[in-house]
């Protein structure tokens, strides 16, 4: 049974992925709120959720929300963020943490001050296939890594709000994310980030290329684009072997890992129930439970710092947005 009762800000497509497998995993969605009233309804209505709210205040006031759970467009992620927390709830916050660094900062102050617990909606971290991606790697099995490759690239022309300034377009904070995030998990932060990009009429990023380095040496070669289909696959390469993952490899998916010679010594390809966004929710329920003030998977400091490398990159890139 599920520890903590669950607000969802928002009713949107995301919304409605998240609720699907937090249904699997028998987590309490107690509230929804959505700017109409009528699509709260509807959503409430699908998930059998008790409480409706209209508007985003009224659903982060509800007495009966202990976490709140937020998938509005970036842009608000630092507002509605704030808003709940300053309501007493905690918050899981959908990828990308926000826009830059100095908005995550300030969830961060916020959720600290106020003795409540935030993690980034970067589910792919919580997967199974994750988890035993991260067993090889910490079991020295690939020796010293020196390489990590990551692709997240689609033809998405027709998501209207990747090519919006005001929305916070772009390739890089959309889906460059999860390419960014899975290289910081491997090998840590890096001294040095390159990126080159091509821009929009809009002056967002459609194509974006962006090296790490490291001060023993290691690079990651990282790569997204929303007007063309990639690979979607990840690489470990270390010297001993290599772990490749298949696509999308920020989903729950199977891998194989090879010796030097080239050779399979281990396949992975279990399945899961969902799509795997429940595993989160249950991490944070779990963190909580614990009395931790952050979570030891990803931070809310990790988070930060990981937007940091993302002004960094948009300032070499020359991508701005108008609320900053």
């Amino acid at each position: 049974m599920s520890a903590l009762r669950w607000g969802f800000l928002s009713a949107g497509g995301i919304a409605t992925a998240v609720a699907d497998d937090f249904r699997i995993a028998g987590i309490n969605i107690q509230a929804v709120g959505a700017r109409d009233l009528a699509k709260a309804n509807e959503f409430a209505d699908k998930f059998g959720i008790p409480n409706r709210h209209q508007g985003y205040d009224a659903l982060v006031n509800d007495p009966e929300v202990d976490a709140v759970y937020i998938s509005t467009p970036h842009p608000w992620h630092h507002q509605h963020a704030l808003l709940a927390l300053n309501a007493g709830k905690h918050v899981l916050l959908e990828k990308p943490f926000t826009i830059n660094a100095r908005e995550a900062q300030e969830i961060k102050e916020l959720a600290a001050a106020k003795k409540l617990f935030v993690l980034e909606a970067m589910w792919t971290r919580f997967l199974p296939s994750m988890d035993a991606i991260f067993a090889v790697i910490n079991s020295g099995a690939l020796g010293e890594i020196k390489l990590v490759t990551a692709d997240h690239s689609q033809y998405l022309p027709h998501v209207p709000r990747l090519w919006e300034p005001e929305l916070g377009g772009g390739a890089l904070l959309d889906l460059g994310i999860y390419p960014v995030s899975f290289a910081v998990r491997v090998l840590g932060f890096p001294k040095s980030v390159t990126g080159k990009a091509t821009l929009t009429g809009q002056k967002v990023d459609e194509t974006t290329s962006l090296i790490f380095e490291y001060d023993n040496g290691a690079q990651a070669s990282l790569t997204t684009c929303m007007s063309a289909a990639g690979p979607v696959t990840a690489t470990v390469v270390g010297t001993l072997g290599r772990i490749e993952i298949d696509a999308p490899f920020y989903n729950q998916t199977s891998f194989r890992v090879f010796n030097q010679g080239g050779e399979v010594i281990q396949s992975y390809d279990e399945k899961i129930k969902g799509v795997g966004r429940q595993y989160q929710g249950l991490h944070l329920e779990m963190c909580v439970a614990a009395g931790l003030t952050e979570s030891p998977i990803l931070s809310v400091t990790e988070s930060v710092a990981i937007m940091q490398v993302m002004d960094a990159l948009r300032a070499q890139i020359g991508v701005k947005y108008p609320t900053e």
